[in-house]
Parts: C-alpha cells; structure tokens; sequence
C-alpha cells in the first residue's frame, strides 16, 4: 500500500480520459488538485490530491491505503472511471451523460434498467455500446450504465454497470 504521485504516462492517461470526454473538461474536473496512484491490493487507485498531500514527508506517504478522491483504476495501461469519477465529472460536463425522471431515477439506484421513455435528456453523440452517467432530473449523477439501444421512443435503452445503490444491494446479499 502506497500513496505516489501519477507518473507522467498515467497522469496524461487520466486527463485525456476527461479530455476526450470534452475539451477543457480535465482542467475543469481537476481544479487545483494534481493525479496521485494509491496502490492497494494490487491495484492503481487514480486520485485527484492537493499539492499539500503530496508535500508530506515520504515516510509518512508509504503507507497510506488513500489519500485525495479516488476517480477511476489504472489497468492495463489505460484509465477506468468510477463511480466518484463520474460523480465528479457530471458536475462539470453533459457529454457521455443523460437525465432521467426521478421514477426512472430510484429505479437505476435499485439497479433496474433505464427505459427510453424515462430519458429527458441524452448526449447527442451516445450511441448503441457507449458507456454514459446516468444523472437524476437535477444533474446528479447516480451510476455508470451502458447503452442498449435507443434512447428515443420506448422499451429499453440504458443497462446499469455501477450505481450508489450497488454498495447496499451488496449489503443485503451478504445477510
């Protein structure tokens, strides 16, 4: 377990993650804050730190299991938005994004499939086999999901992959 600042390569990885999603959103998501790796179970946490964080003594850094805003994994060379990720970056951007009504909303978090019908609102650009954030009527982005067809006209159109409701259904399973 430890805290590091993001190399050069994984750092660039994780801002054209947010790049790619809109120009000049990786400014607008990052603000102040620089990309640190937190390695814990053999995994690369990419998080968003203050420059105060990483000015710690090393030895105080070595062994941190977190530290910052976890946004997303680096695997296999490549950056992975999370759930926090994608949170973070709604509050910023509409792309890869869309709005459903607050019924279709509560639906999402207990993990049930989006309907197009439900859709106010979606990017443009999505298209059949896009992964999108799937925000409430107020902008909030409630889970990660998965195009499945069309978000116009009716049936289904959006599969949840993660949501906030995962970590309680999870919860419920394990008793």
């Amino acid at each position: 377990m430890s805290l590091r600042q993001a190399t050069r390569d994984e750092e660039t990885e994780v801002l054209a993650f947010f790049e790619g999603l809109e120009a000049g959103l990786a400014d607008r998501v990052t603000g102040r804050h620089q990309v640190v790796v937190v390695e814990r179970d053999g995994i690369a946490f990419a998080n968003l730190a203050t420059p105060e964080l990483l000015a710690l003594p090393p030895e105080l850094l070595a062994g941190c299991e977190g530290g910052g805003l976890a946004v997303g994994v680096l695997e296999d060379d490549r950056f992975h938005l999370d759930l926090q990720g994608a949170v973070l970056a709604a509050r910023h951007t509409k792309r890869q994004t869309i709005r459903v009504t607050e019924h279709a909303a509560r639906l999402f978090l207990y993990g049930r499939n989006v309907l197009a019908e439900s859709v106010d609102w979606a990017d443009p650009g999505l298209e059949k086999g896009d992964a999108c954030i799937v925000c409430n009527p107020r902008g909030e982005a409630m889970g990660l999901g998965m195009v499945t067809g069309s978000l116009k006209g009716r049936g289904e159109c959006v599969k949840p992959v993660q949501d906030l409701g995962t970590y309680l259904r999870d919860q419920d399973e394990g008793e």
